[in-house]
């Protein structure tokens, strides 16, 4: 006895996987929402499925398009605001040297190691 309820993948609009793929990831929302316009149109003609991942992909990729925009608008907006525009102008706890030597090649003990005082000789 075969089953009927099987989704039939064959008869899938190309595009509109393409769409909700490139949706789920922040990076291709652009490419979300042109495959998506051009998998709804090509569906209205053809007897293909899909028309839900291309809607999808194509709210996916909306929201990816304004998501950037806001994003950049707040950099903006930060930026202007506070001056922070290298990572160099960020507070940090420490700014000590990278390696534990000074310019003359000697030694220089991490902010907060204990250090030994010299006992006088008498």
């Amino acid at each position: 006895m075969a089953e009927s309820n099987k989704y039939d993948f064959t008869k899938l609009n190309t595009l509109a996987v393409v769409s909700l793929a490139s949706g789920l990831t922040l990076l291709g929302s652009v490419a979300a929402v042109i495959t998506g316009h051009i998998a709804l149109a090509q569906l209205k003609d053809s007897k293909e499925n899909g028309r839900g991942f291309a809607i999808a992909g194509i709210v996916l990729g909306y929201a990816g398009v304004a998501f950037g925009i806001l994003f950049t608008i707040l950099n903006v907006v930060l930026e202007a605001r506070h001056g922070m525009h290298r990572i160099d102008d960020f507070p940090m706890p420490y700014r000590g040297p990278i390696n534990n030597f000074d310019d003359n090649g000697g030694f220089v003990p991490p902010v907060g190691t204990p250090t030994a005082t010299p006992v006088p000789n008498n």
